[in-house]
């Protein structure tokens, strides 16, 4: 093993269990965003980058480990249609399970690279409008998707569009953060951390990054996107079955539904 295959190797399933472990034994409550208190406490975020399926392991895994979580849903990614009903479906479920919906906002959507206040306002309204309408349920809080590709990171209150913003001045100010991005610890690992006893936290985890077993950063991106081609070509071929239609082969065979 290489000093570069030690930075991955511990996003694994087993590895949010260590995590969550540390974290359960540091005495840390896990709340919601806008419920700060002055206790130890975290506020544990997962924002939906690519595969829904793997965010709704992940809450699994913490609803049997008996804590909370907030997953931000992106209703713009370019990677999964959240209004596909499976996806929806696995959405539901993740709540079902006592966890929060986020809007995970996607500034890249829109086309737009130099926010004003007035713009950004309307958009995030208008997404956070689109998920309370589908979960039947207010939306509280947003994050940003790639912020640094924007001047998003320029607005810094408390609310944003009407809601709670994970990039406030008051949120980078008391709480100490640390992320998963890209895969692997950029900067300092997690668990070290957690490890130091801030009072505070703020951790962001993104699913796709944590598989039942360990893999490069790219390869745990071929398992989402593969995965999930794969179960859109047997949806594609199971339809035609069910519809008694030709499935015609790429050599010009075909088969009967």
């Amino acid at each position: 093993m290489t000093d570069r295959d030690s930075e991955y190797l511990e996003f694994t399933e087993r590895g949010l269990r260590n995590l969550l472990g540390l974290l359960k034994s540091g005495g840390y409550r896990f709340a919601k965003f806008g419920d700060d208190g002055t206790d130890r406490h975290v506020l544990w975020r997962h924002d939906i980058d690519v595969s829904v399926h793997r965010a709704f392991r992940l809450a699994q895994i913490e609803a049997e480990e008996g804590v909370f979580s907030t997953y931000f849903v992106n209703p713009r990614s370019a990677f999964y249609n959240f209004l596909e009903p499976d996806i929806l479906a696995l959405l539901k479920s993740i709540k079902a399970l006592g966890h929060d919906i986020g809007l995970h906002f996607d500034a890249e959507a829109d086309g737009v690279t130099r926010w004003t206040n007035e713009q950004l306002e309307a958009a995030v309204r208008c997404d956070r409008s689109i998920l309370a309408t589908v979960f039947g349920r207010a939306i509280t809080a947003v994050s940003w998707h790639n912020p640094d590709l924007s001047n998003l990171l320029d607005f810094d209150a408390e609310e944003v569009g009407g809601l709670l913003s994970t990039y406030s001045a008051k949120l980078r100010r008391d709480y100490v953060y640390c992320s998963d991005s890209n895969g692997y610890w950029r900067f300092k690992p997690m668990g070290k951390v957690i490890a130091e006893a801030h009072l505070r936290l703020h951790l962001l985890t993104h699913p796709e990054w944590w598989t039942p077993e360990p893999l490069s950063p790219s390869d745990r991106i071929d398992r989402a996107l593969m995965g999930r081609a794969r179960a859109i070509r047997t949806r594609y071929d199971s339809l035609l079955k069910h519809g008694g239609r030709r499935n015609i082969g790429s050599a010009g065979d075909s088969t009967e539904g």
